[in-house]
């Protein structure tokens, strides 16, 4: 979230959460709306690691339908090296979010690039 912040697309990003845990029937773990209005970065992270946690724990085919909605590559999945399913699902969070800034961030590139 640090990396949104100093490129201005912190608004971006979360809207693409929002946008992803829509697409996967979810509901987003954090308040939030279209005008920006988001709670602080530590408690985006918090709410997400719980959301992740409980859908790994709970509703594996939930958990699986976020991960496709936010286009996560599977073999992201292979550079998870916690045994506990709390350390797994923080390590599932920074991929996940990984992959949703890489989406933002490429996104903001072309789209500024084509128009300039």
């Amino acid at each position: 979230l640090l990396a949104s912040h100093k490129a201005g697309l912190r608004n971006k990003l979360l809207l693409q959460i929002a946008k992803d845990y829509d697409r996967a029937g979810l509901e987003l773990p954090f308040s939030g709306d279209d005008g920006g209005s988001f709670p602080c970065d530590e408690e985006v992270l918090q709410q997400l690691k719980i959301s992740i946690y409980r859908l790994l724990m709970e509703r594996f085919d939930a958990y699986m339908n976020l991960m496709y909605a936010a286009d996560v590559r599977e073999s992201s999945f292979q550079e998870i090296k916690a045994g506990d399913p709390v350390a797994a699902a923080e390590e599932v969070v920074f991929i996940y979010l990984r992959r949703q800034w890489e989406k933002v961030w490429l996104r903001a590139k072309y789209d500024s690039g084509s128009t300039g």
